[in-house]
């Protein structure tokens, strides 16, 4: 089994108008190539399409037709001012392309199978990575990465950095370097996504990706599949996620047979909003749900929110276990707040950055997890319930070095 960092900072640059729209020329006429004959078919890939079906995705579907494929993406969210529904036409290079007009009016075009890629957001890298896709990536948001060989074919200036998308749309002369067919972007917010839309005004192949707003580990995970459209790589794409489905099904109901669940909570430590930030409800809230009893889940927002020491202590101080980011204790609160909770006294703190190398700030846990929800869920089943699997060792969680006496 092969396994595979936060988003952060990229360093934008302005070179003026000139150099703008020459980034734009050499980008877009990346997508112009006369590769586009018929019978033009990378290594491993071929005309007949395994069509897919989405069962967990809520912000794509696709539609297959005789010589082309629909991608429809749709997100809205008043809270991020995101209201986005937009057709993407793949066509196979040198195909004719359906008219873009009637049901496919306002819809963008992309010529397959794309030969070289772009991402600002470590989980599209490490989807294509997944796919055996990795000779098509040239750019990504920077050194950041915990995979070994992405990391080593940054250094050896193979992909260039574009900027993390933790600090904005990447500007057009950074892509120069990426000289990429498709640049896919992390767009979680209203300003990101008119970002992108200037990119394309200027010619560069952008499309937005929305995994990150999936509220459930399978749904997210089903995004191999939304990437897979644009290589013909469907059938590796199902035959993957169908293992990962069967196997978390598989761990669940496991749990489900233990006459005793246990209780979780999972957060992090500082917050900017309140004493801690919990996941009550979101995509990490559901590793909890699906193995235990998340004592923080309700019935309020599907993100990360603040929660204060009183209210922490009130919803979680006789929960079994507790998970949080941090691998030592040393800044939480005195020794007589923390050891009200029980997980706390029977030492079960748990931090997930056990893969971490933090010379190049890169997280596995915000890489491998993106496409490998089963590998979290055996972590957190042979910790929860240790004769379930009693020879697991955890990938992603190791004990919190507790020192508050």
């Amino acid at each position: 089994m092969c396994l595979y960092g936060v988003m952060k900072p990229g360093l934008i640059i302005s070179k003026g108008l000139l150099l703008v729209v020459s980034a734009a020329l050499q980008f877009g006429c990346t997508n112009q190539t006369g590769e586009g004959e018929a019978q033009t078919i990378l290594a491993g890939e071929t005309e007949e399409w395994q069509e897919l079906e989405i069962n967990h995705a809520q912000n794509f579907t696709v539609a297959y037709h005789d010589d082309y494929k629909v991608v429809q993406l749709h997100y809205r969210s008043d809270l991020k001012e995101i209201d986005f529904t937009q057709k993407i036409v793949l066509v196979p290079k040198g195909k004719q392309a359906p008219a873009l007009e009637g049901d496919l009016a306002g819809a963008w075009k992309i010529d397959i199978p794309v030969k070289s890629v772009a991402a600002n957001e470590d989980g599209e890298i490490t989807r294509l990575r997944h796919l055996g896709l990795i000779d098509r990536i040239v750019g990504m948001g920077g050194g950041g990465i915990y995979d070994q060989e992405l990391r080593q074919r940054w250094e050896n200036k193979q992909i260039a950095s574009i900027g993390y998308s933790f600090h904005a749309i990447p500007q057009p002369e950074l892509l120069m370097s990426a000289n990429a067919e498709l640049l896919v972007l992390h767009t979680y917010d209203h300003s990101r996504l008119e970002g992108m839309q200037k990119l394309r005004e200027l010619g560069i192949n952008a499309i937005p990706q929305f995994s990150w707003a999936e509220q459930s580990f399978l749904a997210k995970a089903e995004w191999i599949k939304f990437t897979s459209l644009f290589y013909n790589k469907e059938r590796e794409a199902m035959d993957l996620f169908n293992q990962i489905e069967s196997r978390c099904n598989e761990l669940m109901q496991m749990v489900e047979n233990e006459s005793a669940r246990v209780t979780s909570f999972l957060l992090y430590h500082p917050s900017n909003v309140s004493d801690w930030n919990a996941h009550r409800n979101d995509f990490y809230a559901s590793y909890l749900q699906a193995v235990s009893s998340n004592v923080l889940q309700d019935d309020g927002p599907t993100h990360s929110v603040g929660i204060s020491n009183e209210q922490l202590l009130a919803l979680a101080g006789e929960a079994d276990f507790w998970i949080t980011n941090s691998r030592e204790d040393t800044k939480w609160p005195p020794a007589s707040y923390l050891k009200s909770f029980k997980a706390y006294r029977n030492q079960n703190v748990y931090h997930y950055q056990k893969r971490t190398n933090y010379e190049n700030d890169a997280y596995d846990w915000y890489e491998t997890p993106e496409v490998r929800p089963d590998l979290v869920l055996e972590d957190l089943v042979s910790i929860f319930y240790p004769h379930l699997l009693p020879n697991h060792e955890p990938i992603f969680l190791a004990r919190v070095k507790l020192t508050k006496e």
